[in-house]
């Protein structure tokens, strides 16, 4: 029996369009498998440092660290993630997911929070997105040769790091997945003809724009998707299935508008003339594409020429060239080829509202903004090397070759890049040193060395911040709290004053600047600790009362504005005023332990001890480790007569902190209540060498 001899030549299906660049090819299941492996491998590869990265203080803080909406998945959490903007963004399905990742990862032994969880879903979610590019390339063109290249360059392109290393990107990596997803379905809506693929479009275009306002341009990128399928533009049919797309667009980005004013990240347009911002968009243009063949010399910012004068380099203007050009390509080959001009159609619409000719943010170009445009760039990469494999059909694996060189590079670069995102200041260093005038580092080391306790060098760090940007009120509002407490620790009356200026200038910069008016505050209490002059420094206490007035009056909310009035207010012998407002702190937040132990010191001054112990007892059964509370607690019980108890919380407060001097000395004189001399003097003598200033007495007193 004769049999019919199989070919290796794949099966071809035309799809149902006069593009004939579009071909579908048989690809086998086995074949599929082996490159989903591969490609996933190579990004795992480039992308394993970022699962050792901390959590940073570039917005991680804020997403992460103090955001209280995601430390418990509640009604009322959900409530006000989905309701409230934040950061300058609506994002709430980006927030949601953190919420997830909190309930997953939490706190370690140590209260710190688990940073792996949130780089592992990042991660995770990029790999899902290389995944889909395979998918969506091979639905829009039928060529899975292309479909490789495109989904392995976009997998491991160092210009993606900081989408995927930076944990405050998710929303990033989240809008994406959904994004790929919905141009999928609607390639299969118009491949199938059927509606439910088109309503899953517009769902997942929802889910994406729920993610990220970003998201809108979707609605362009589809009338790409319809020229490549040879779909007449102009037709009702076709013009009527994007008006959901196109309301969903307008209505999301009228409140990304409003939430980037609410966030203060769109500027003046008139900081830069309009004419100059073209100039600017042309470089930033021209220098996406540069860096996504050769991603090198890549900064968390890429800041302004020139934010004081308001210039841009003359040489700027010759990128408006290179632009030019390609959008001389895309017309020339609008009819010649699909594949290319596709390709820059898809890359120019959705890098186009993130040329900074709507001025957002303080940078000019950022490597997050080309995640998604990056795919057009990559889908025209794909296509040059399937043309180089067919000019060198003879050579087989010359093309192959090439890819995998290539690829290995950026793995490497994409490895390298992922550790500047270890930690905070290896960030700031490395952003410093490519980009030595983006203010917002050289605040943001400040703000990083002055959490570690270097304040000489934090002061630093927010002057040069300061000389580059004059107005930059947060790099005054910093620098004075770093002089405040760096003065605390000197003894430097004069680094207070300091202080105050910097929070003066910020506020005179800013007026409704909250923290300014609450830490000027503190440092106004604080030089009225330092002040020889007594009238002084009781003026200093009436000044920073206030303040914190009009902390309060800004934000009525704000209950460490109470306590700490309500601290001014006892030093000021005001008992009542000062029980009034740490009572109002309690009202706010019933699990504020400073505000019930500031209480009982109050009344503990009003001779009212027993009623002072409840509330230290409150203060340290919400706080076990609160050592002030032990201290003030065991003076209660000395007041009380009560020296065994006393006695027991001093020696807590020592168990806590063992250089608590104040401690040292009142256990002292429990023990001389208590006919235990010797150990009283044991007390007093390390209270002396801790710096207590009255222990040297009682020594001469009684331990001689």
């Amino acid at each position: 029996m004769k049999q019919t001899k199989r070919t290796k030549k794949s099966t071809e299906i035309s799809i149902k369009s006069k593009n004939k660049d579009s071909i579908i090819e048989a690809i086998s299941k086995k074949t599929v498998f082996k490159w989903l492996i591969i490609i996933a491998i190579f990004t795992v590869v480039a992308y394993f440092p970022a699962f050792k990265n901390e959590i940073t203080n570039w917005d991680d803080d804020n997403y992460v660290v103090e955001n209280p909406n995601i430390k418990e998945l509640s009604k009322e959490n959900i409530k006000n993630i989905f309701s409230e903007y934040y950061m300058g963004n609506y994002h709430p399905l980006s927030m949601l997911s953190l919420n997830i990742d909190y309930q997953i990862g939490g706190l370690d032994k140590d209260g710190e929070f688990v940073a792996w969880i949130y780089h592992f879903t990042n991660i995770l979610l990029h790999l899902l997105n290389t995944l889909l590019i395979l998918w969506l390339v091979y639905s829009l063109f039928g060529r899975f040769d292309i479909a490789i290249a495109a989904s392995l360059l976009f997998g491991v392109n160092t210009l993606h790091v900081e989408s995927v290393a930076w944990i405050s990107e998710r929303k990033d990596v989240l809008y994406a997945f959904f994004y790929i997803a919905s141009l999928i379905s609607y390639i299969y809506y118009i491949k199938n003809k059927q509606l439910k693929y088109y309503f899953i479009s517009i769902l997942l275009f929802i889910l994406s724009l729920l993610s990220k306002g970003q998201a809108v341009s979707l609605a362009i990128t589809l009338f790409a998707v319809d020229y490549l399928f040879d779909r007449k533009l102009l037709d009702k049919k076709v013009i009527f299935e994007k008006i959901p797309f196109l309301i969903l667009a307008v209505v999301f980005g009228i409140v990304a508008i409003y939430a980037q004013k609410a966030g203060n990240a769109l500027h003046d347009s008139n900081s830069y003339e309009f004419y100059k911002r073209i100039g600017i968009a042309a470089y930033s243009f021209s220098f996406y594409i540069i860096k996504l063949i050769l991603p090198v010399n890549l900064a968390a910012i890429y800041p302004y020429p020139d934010i004081i004068n308001k210039t841009i380099p003359a040489y700027y203007w010759l990128y408006v060239i290179p632009s030019s050009l390609v959008v001389y390509v895309f017309f020339y080959f609008i009819k010649k080829s699909k594949i290319i001009s596709f390709s820059i159609a898809f890359f120019v619409i959705n890098i186009f509202l993130l040329l900074q000719l709507i001025p957002v943010g303080s940078a000019i170009m950022a490597d997050r903004y080309s995640y998604i445009p990056s795919i057009g760039f990559f889908i025209l990469t794909g296509w040059f090397f399937v043309k180089l494999k067919e000019k060198f059909s003879d050579k087989k694996y010359l093309a192959y070759t090439i890819l995998f060189i290539y690829t290995i590079g950026l793995t490497a670069l994409s490895f390298q890049r992922c550790k500047i995102w270890e930690n905070s200041l290896v960030l700031w260093n490395d952003t410093i040193k490519k980009s030595p005038k983006a203010v917002v580092a050289w605040n943001n080391r400040g703000s990083t060395k002055d959490k570690e306790k270097n304040h000489k060098e934090a002061i630093e760090d927010f002057t040069r911040a300061i000389i580059l940007k004059p107005d930059y009120y947060h790099a005054f509002y910093n620098r004075g709290t770093s002089r405040k407490d760096y003065a605390k620790e000197l003894s430097d009356s004069n680094l207070v004053k300091l202080a105050i200026k910097d929070f003066d200038k910020a506020i005179e910069i800013e007026s409704t600047f909250v923290e300014a008016y609450h830490n000027r505050g503190l440092a106004k209490e604080t030089y009225s600790e330092l002040a020889a002059d007594t009238t002084l420094a009781k003026q200093r206490l009436y000044e920073a009362l206030l303040d914190y007035d009009k902390t309060i009056e800004l934000d009525p909310l704000y209950e460490n504005a109470f306590v700490n009035r309500g601290v001014i207010n006892g030093k000021l012998n005001r008992t009542k005023e000062a029980i009034d407002d740490f009572n109002k702190a309690i009202e706010y937040d019933s699990k504020n332990a400073s505000a019930y132990s500031n209480r009982g010191l109050a009344k503990d001054n009003a001779k009212m001890h027993n009623e002072a112990i409840l509330d230290y007892n409150k203060a340290i059964e919400i706080d076990a480790e609160f050592v002030t509370a032990y201290l003030n607690r065991g003076i209660s019980y000395r007041n009380l007569k009560n020296y065994t108890e006393s006695i027991n919380n001093f020696t807590k407060a020592i168990e806590i902190n063992p250089k608590l001097s104040a401690a040292y000395y009142f256990r002292a004189l429990d023990k001389l209540e208590i006919n235990k001399k010797n150990e009283a003097c044991a007390d007093f003598q390390i209270a002396k060498n801790l710096g207590h200033k009255y222990a040297q007495f009682q020594i001469d007193k009684f331990c001689k």
